[in-house]
């Protein structure tokens, strides 16, 4: 009965978006509003509780927010001036089959963009460009979205992985081969899925020729960059590999002839690229200012311990420096810098406009206010869930019914709890230590079952509620929200379930 409860805001959520087609902020508050009920009468959730859980969601909105409205401003300032568009056509001319061009973005630049940032970044970055290259917008934020997914345990500069790791106290040697076995199925799997979300089976025969090499190069990158620990860097280097190789399978088929003329408009390519090039390259020097110095500029509340009233209750530990807003890392501030400096850029072409600037600045404002909004309404919804115990009876549930097929279920954990709170970090603290246990108790290797949880929460990243919604709000497509899910939802619970079978297999028959 609690396990059908349980998933009543969920199923809620995705009747609303996908069916009933209410808009996002509504769709939330009616789903927040059905757990909030669900967890007072039946699980014990108390004021106390409530209001821990609240602070939190206001706290991560914040966090989020940051990063939304950087982005939609930055995204205004270079569509309004141009700058875009000159992105675009020259795209077009250095990769002049369309195809080709979306997979080497929505795939692999996706993948790049994970590995220095996250936190929603590369699909941020990458939709609007697919868009304004005439790709359909249904298609461009789909692909964005699936593309990065591979990236995410290793992105950030391996901040998932850290964190897994930590839960779990399996050594990095331990844990870093099944992670990589997990994640090369991963790379391929998505890649697949782009050219699925292209042209059906069409763009699959088409796009295997580049995928499957392109595939094994990064697979051989990432295995070493392992081996030698530098978990760091295990996206990124793998990312640039994968796009080198792919422009040369491109360079090496194309049949064209002769030197391609840049195209230039108001801006010059380099002028017009110089804001993401300076965001790419502040995120990844930022990476090295000294732990002490990043942590000294950081601003993060501290929440007390909260228990239900259950019969057996649901505790949720104290949370010291949570989420912490880093002033030298978070993206919300990269991505002002880079907005600024693109401003200089425009004043030094001769084409600033301070009407284009406020006119920027509007927008911003009348798609930041609502976006704010529906974070708030899916913040706390998933706080409520994972405070009161809805999400742990959920967990708990199908590791009771699996038993020892198990294996099959855990990626589905991983991918359910990322899609509520758009984050890969926040599923492993959710069940890394969960998955780890269960695979204790039933006599399996904690190890590869810590990999998978890693693997399944960042490919789950796909459908996260936020960060769909920061790629809709990106790109002004807050309507095709349904239609992305859609699309996207079965391919993920069709990944999850090949990642489900690789788990039975490892675990069964290879780990002894």
């Amino acid at each position: 009965m609690l396990t059908i409860l349980s998933l009543l805001p969920i199923i809620s959520l995705l009747v609303c978006l996908i069916f009933i087609k209410l808009k996002v902020a509504k769709s939330g508050t009616i789903s927040l509003a059905l757990a909030l009920i669900i967890a007072f009468v039946f699980f014990g959730f108390t004021p106390f509780g409530l209001s821990v859980a609240v602070a939190k969601a206001l706290w991560l909105a914040l966090f989020v927010s940051l990063i939304v409205w950087c982005a939609l401003f930055l995204y205004h300032l270079v569509s309004d001036f141009g700058a875009i568009e000159v992105i675009n056509k020259n795209i077009a001319v250095l990769v002049r089959d369309k195809f080709i061009a979306f997979l080497l973005l929505a795939w692999l630049f996706t993948g790049m963009l994970q590995g220095i940032a996250g936190f929603g970044i590369p699909s941020v970055i990458v939709a609007p460009i697919l868009l304004a290259l005439g790709f359909n917008p249904v298609k461009s934020l789909a692909a964005a979205l699936l593309g990065h997914s591979w990236a995410v345990t290793f992105g950030s500069m391996g901040a998932a992985f850290f964190v897994i790791q930590g839960i779990t106290g399996v050594e990095e040697v331990t844990l870093g081969l099944p992670v990589w076995v997990f994640n090369t199925a991963t790379i391929l799997m998505t890649g697949i899925g782009v050219c699925w979300i292209y042209d059906g089976f069409r763009g699959i025969k088409k796009g295997l020729l580049y995928v499957l090499p392109v595939w094994a190069v990064m697979a051989a990158v990432q295995f070493f960059i392992i081996f030698f620990k530098m978990y760091s860097l295990a996206t990124l280097i793998t990312a640039l590999a994968g796009l080198a190789v792919m422009f040369l399978l491109y360079k090496l088929r194309f049949k064209g002839g002769g030197k391609s003329r840049l195209y230039r408009g108001k801006l010059t390519l380099l002028q017009s690229v110089f804001p993401y090039a300076l965001i790419m390259l502040l995120l990844l020097s930022f990476q090295f200012i000294p732990a002490q110095i990043r942590n000294a500029a950081a601003i993060s509340p501290n929440f007390p311990a909260t228990a239900t009233t259950a019969e057996i209750p649901h505790e949720v530990s104290e949370e010291a420096n949570y989420n912490p807003i880093r002033l030298f890392v978070h993206p919300g501030i990269v991505l002002l810098l880079a907005a600024g400096t693109a401003c200089i850029i425009y004043r030094k072409a001769g084409i600033w406009d301070s009407g284009v600037f406020r006119d920027a600045t509007k927008k911003t404002v009348n798609k930041g206010i609502p976006a704010t909004l529906a974070l708030l309404a899916f913040g706390n919804m998933s706080l409520v869930m994972m405070d009161s115990g809805m999400m742990f009876r959920l967990a708990k549930t199908v590791a009771d019914i699996t038993g020892d097929f198990y294996p099959f279920a855990s990626p589905f954990i991983g991918v359910l709890a990322s899609f509520l709170t758009g984050n890969n970090t926040n599923s492993n603290v959710m069940f890394g230590e969960f998955q780890y246990t269960v695979a204790n108790e039933l006599g399996l290797s904690g190890a590869v079952m810590s990999a998978v949880q890693s693997i399944s929460g960042a490919l789950g990243c796909a459908i996260g509620s936020t960060l769909v919604l920061m790629a809709a709000l990106a790109t002004k497509q807050t309507d095709k929200i349904p239609l992305i899910l859609k699309k996207l939802i079965p391919l993920i619970l069709l990944i999850a379930l090949v990642l489900g079978i690789i788990n039975f297999i490892v675990i069964n028959y290879i780990i002894t």
